[in-house]
């Protein structure tokens, strides 16, 4: 009676020991980062952005920002973004005389909360629409106004250290976001420069 031996390829052999053998990354670690591109311009009339440091808004303008990421985070449950514009603006303190009126630094904030592994578009590039009020002032000569970006991670895993800083060529994004890590939660923050004119 003859036996019948069935045998596999060699390399396919090898592919499934290998796939056997592979260990589990339970590393946690946060995205690095690309920077940051623009649409500018009263809604709906949005015009894509320019690289560069002589970013021109009016008062009034829409900005829609995407932080872009060079690498995904890993392993990462609770995220937390928020995006600031900080701008000048005129405190009358609720005086009738206007000479009395004062220039103030203000902020508006916006906030989102997901979560980056387990939501369908957590690990998608974080996005901010934030609005320059009417009452914005014109920029300082020599100044320059901001919007900052903060993420924050809470890990599942165990936190891993990444390299600090963007991306060295990063010039088809604008603005700087540099990573932060830790054991148990990682984070960024970045900022984006605008003028505000008349």
């Amino acid at each position: 009676m003859r036996k019948l031996l069935f045998t596999l390829p060699i390399p396919l052999f090898v592919l499934l020991l290998l796939c056997s053998c592979e260990k589990k990354d339970y590393s946690s670690y946060c995205p690095t980062w690309k920077g940051f591109t623009y649409t500018t311009g009263s809604y709906p009339d949005y015009a894509k952005g320019n690289v560069g440091n002589n970013i021109n808004l009016h008062a009034g303008d829409s900005i829609h920002l995407t932080a872009h990421q060079d690498q995904r985070g890993h392993l990462i449950n609770s995220t937390d973004y928020t995006w600031t514009i900080c701008y000048d603006t005129l405190d009358t303190g609720g005086n009738e005389d206007p000479t009395d009126d004062v220039v103030v630094h203000a902020t508006k904030t916006i906030y989102k909360h997901t979560n980056y592994d387990g939501y369908a578009d957590g690990a998608d590039d974080p996005v901010g629409h934030l609005l320059l009020p009417e009452n914005a002032l014109p920029t300082e000569y020599g100044k320059r106004d901001t919007i900052k970006f903060v993420a924050r991670y809470v890990y599942s895993g165990q936190g891993v250290i990444v390299e600090n800083g963007n991306i060295v060529d990063n010039t088809s994004y604008n603005g700087r976001i540099t990573p932060q890590s830790g054991p148990t939660g990682g984070g960024a923050a970045g900022y984006f420069y605008f003028n505000v004119v008349k």
